[in-house]
């Protein structure tokens, strides 16, 4: 995965010590563009955000790639949906364990030389995976050493990946840039798998070529966004090393959500959208072969239009008024989220299942991009990356163990009851947003 001029200056902070270095963001007046004038695009008239977009782009459409021949292989080996759990489960893990310390050092070093690293090593793993696929010694106990090395690498980048971004935009750009940060991604959901059939259509006489090219291209990928990121300039605080610091250390963020109901609530949301309304992914290859009776182009294009959706939700979110409560967007989202994916647990029909896909993608999106909104402007900035921390311990960091937990159960009653089982829990959560709606609200907020 993976990053002349602005519109506007940063919000005034509070002066800094004589010893703190910063990185500046060019201000200066915008590009004549005709994205200027579109609010959806809005994002696009500040240039280092421009090039984090694009890079990233380029490099996540990589990674899906990556991430759907994987899967693909991994079921093919093992024809088991535990196995699938289990990979997942490996490559999130780690993001459980260490994200709070990788928050801390988002917070006290250059971010974008931290992304740089975790980039160059990311490629050298997709590398890996090509050379064993190609030689014939991919296993699944490689798969599963590789994934667990990737998700340590992972652990670090995402805090100070969730962070950048303020660092790139004016405050007021802040919930149009992370809807936009979104598409991009959910852009790649969309086109990577296309481009993994693509590539196994090409070399369908030899579907073992056609995959290890899967994992060259991602691979060749990673190069955009480290390019990206050596030309941009964030505007970041940053400390000396050897600094003293009094500002709370890895339990600052814990104790900030403590503190502030509304933002444990967020994480709280976070973590049931991830533990019970996800595993649909997760046992989306085993859905595909066993329920719907699919090849891997199938299930590469199912795969697409859960991307497309939530393409089409990120869009939507970028588009809309400021005034509008991302509040009751969470709250109904994650309903319709929960309802989509129990009707997912009953069909048979691929043409139902494409539609309830796209659907579910448009639904996620709206409600993981605001409850990513919320938690940034809610927190000051020397605290963002441990908080930022939190948000994806609560998102990503969940992941593994749904993962793991619905891969059993999916062996043990079968993939579609395990999708209703995590449905059905979901809505009942829901029903408890719905009916205390106040819970996601700031105290002081009169309307919500």
């Amino acid at each position: 995965m993976s990053k002349t001029p602005l519109t506007k200056p940063h919000e005034p902070q509070a002066p800094l010590p004589q010893d703190t270095p910063t990185f500046e963001a060019d201000v200066s007046s915008p590009p004549r563009s005709v994205l200027r004038g579109l609010k959806t695009f809005e994002s696009f008239s500040h240039r280092d955000y421009t090039y984090f977009f694009f890079g990233a782009l380029l490099s996540n459409i990589g990674t899906w790639t990556q991430t759907v021949a994987l899967g693909w292989v991994v079921y093919q080996l093992t024809a088991s949906s535990s196995s699938l759990g289990i990979v997942n489960f490996l490559a999130g893990v780690p993001i459980f364990f260490l994200t709070l310390f990788a928050g801390s050092l988002a917070d006290r070093m250059d971010r974008r030389k931290l992304l740089i690293i975790a980039q160059v090593i990311l490629m050298v793993q997709a590398l890996a995976f090509g050379v064993l696929n190609q030689t014939n010694h991919f296993t699944i106990g490689w798969i599963y050493g590789l994934s667990l090395a990737g998700g340590v690498v992972s652990a670090f980048m995402f805090p100070a990946w969730q962070a950048m971004v303020p660092d790139l935009v004016p405050r007021s750009s802040l919930l149009n840039a992370i809807a936009l940060s979104s598409a991009q991604f959910n852009a790649a959901r969309l086109v990577g798998p296309m481009v993994t059939a693509a590539i196994i259509a090409a070399f369908r006489a030899n579907e073992q070529l056609g995959i290890t090219m899967v994992f060259a291209v991602n691979a060749v990928s990673f190069l955009f966004v480290i390019w990206a990121l050596a030309v941009i300039r964030p505007k970041q605080v940053v400390r000396e090393r050897g600094a003293t610091f009094n500002d709370g250390g890895l339990g600052a963020g814990l104790h900030y959500a403590r503190q502030h109901p509304h933002v444990a609530m967020h994480l709280v949301t976070a973590a049931m959208l991830t533990i019970f309304g996800m595993p649909f992914m997760t046992l989306l290859p085993a859905f595909a072969a066993d329920t719907l009776g699919l090849g891997s182009t199938g299930y590469s294009a199912l795969m697409g239009f859960n991307g497309g959706g939530a393409l089409i939700g990120a869009l939507i979110v970028a588009s809309l008024p400021r005034s509008v409560k991302r509040e009751r967007i969470i709250r109904y989202s994650l309903t319709a989220m929960a309802v989509g994916v129990l009707a997912l647990s009953f069909v048979r029909s691929y043409t139902i299942a494409a539609a309830l896909l796209v659907v579910l993608g448009a639904v996620f999106l709206a409600t993981v991009s605001s409850i990513n909104t919320n938690l940034q402007t809610a927190v000051p900035n020397e605290l963002r990356g441990r908080v930022m921390a939190l948000f994806v311990l609560s998102f990503m960091g969940m992941m593994p163990f749904g993962s793991l937990a619905f891969g059993a159960l999916g062996d043990a009653i079968g993939v579609t009851w395990a999708i209703f089982a995590g449905a059905v829990v979901l809505l009942t959560y829901c029903s408890v947003l719905l009916l205390r709606p106040r819970l996601l609200c700031e105290e002081t907020a009169k309307r919500c």
